[in-house]
């Protein structure tokens, strides 16, 4: 946990419960612009016999009255100012009629009537957010109303990036036969702030055993948990598994899903550490369903996945595979009805698949599916 100014804890999640140190409002107020009354002095006011008040005085926000509202009388009043003593209620100035110092009242008003309470809102010592609240701009509104300018949150996970493979080129450098440009790593950067992460970019590291465990171990030292992109298949060239069980373990490296079959999860140091497969889709994919859960997770959330619903085929789809596949998507919406249609072809290089896309489907391993048939949907914004 950490403890940080009001403002900069936007997004986080509160580490223990907040008490109101003070009332809110502090102290009895108007909720209207008119005038403080006795409610029993205008109890037969209506606006063919008015009751006529003297009135005392002019009650602005955020000034104290200065003279106590006894029968007859009447104190000109602004919405938030406090109450003054002897007025139990508030008359809506379109209620009134005033000429010099007397106000004739055309409607009566009930005891409390468009008055604030004291504590009203908030007693001195409720608990008005408790640990595990997620700060919105609201709570910090809450917050800042009982005083509280700095705030005791969970820490945002620090997650360190790293692309691996000889043939990627970095942004601004000519593209050379048989390279292609690092994109991955900026599709993972975004996909860790989103998932109110703090991301830390390391750069590229070529297909070496040894430069790839430097860079690892640099990581280790700066982040809580690791991101690799590229490396984790069966090829002779992907080192990242072999790096990763030479400095911690692996708990599993392939999935029966498509796209993102290869991946690897493992720890080194403790900390957790993701290898992510070097196709684009398949990367950003995985990401979505296994890293997004887990640095929310890290960061105190408890809404860890997206919400899952049924949404109707606009179009035959086949999976001829015996993996799960997740297929980029356009979801559109029609009354209480969800529908979907791929993004057109589905290979795991494809990225432009994955930028129409506004959500996946899940189709199952060997199933051939008829329009109008229906899929489980997941948005993915």
């Amino acid at each position: 946990i950490e403890r940080k100014p009001l403002l900069d804890t936007l997004g986080q999640v509160l580490a223990q419960d907040v008490r109101a140190p003070e009332p809110i409002p502090p102290f009895d107020n108007s909720a209207m612009d008119g005038y403080a009354v006795r409610a029993h002095d205008v109890a037969q006011a209506s606006k063919t016999s008015p009751v006529t008040l003297k009135i005392l005085e002019s009650i602005p926000a955020g000034y104290v009255p200065t003279r106590s509202v006894g029968p007859a009388r009447a104190t000109r009043i602004m919405t938030g100012a406090m109450m003054p003593e002897g007025a139990d209620a508030v008359v809506r100035v379109e209620d009134t009629r005033s000429e010099g110092e007397h106000v004739d009242i055309l409607a009566p008003v009930a005891v409390s009537e468009n008055v604030r309470r004291a504590g009203e809102s908030v007693s001195r010592e409720q608990c008005v957010l408790t640990k595990g609240t997620c700060i919105r701009p609201q709570e910090l509104a809450m917050l800042a109303s009982i005083n509280c300018s700095e705030v005791t949150v969970i820490r945002r996970p620090i997650v360190a990036i790293v692309s691996t493979g000889d043939e990627l080129t970095p942004l601004g450098e000519p593209l050379e036969p048989g390279k292609i440009r690092d994109s991955n790593r900026y599709g993972i950067y975004g996909q860790v702030a989103e998932a109110k992460a703090i991301p830390l970019d390391l750069g590229i590291v070529k297909d070496d055993a040894d430069a790839l465990e430097r860079k690892l171990a640099e990581a280790m030292q700066q982040a809580d948990a690791l991101i690799t992109s590229g490396g984790v298949s069966v090829g002779d060239y992907d080192v990242v598994k072999e790096v990763l069980l030479r400095m911690g373990e692996i708990n599993f490296w392939r999935v029966a899903m498509k796209p993102g079959k290869p991946q690897a999860y493992g720890f080194i140091q403790g900390k957790p550490v993701f290898g992510l497969p070097g196709n684009p889709v398949s990367s950003l994919i995985v990401f979505e369903l296994f890293v997004r859960p887990a640095l929310l997770k890290m960061g105190g959330d408890t809404q860890l996945f997206r919400p899952i619903f049924s949404a109707q085929l606009r179009h035959d789809l086949i999976n001829d595979t015996n993996r799960l596949n997740f297929m980029r998507a356009i979801i559109t919406q029609e009354g209480d009805r969800f529908f979907a249609s791929t993004t057109g072809p589905q290979s795991s290089g494809n990225l432009h698949s994955l930028v129409l896309a506004n959500g996946l489907i899940h189709v199952p391993p060997n199933a051939h599916l008829k329009q109008d048939e229906h899929v489980q949907a997941q948005w993915l914004e």
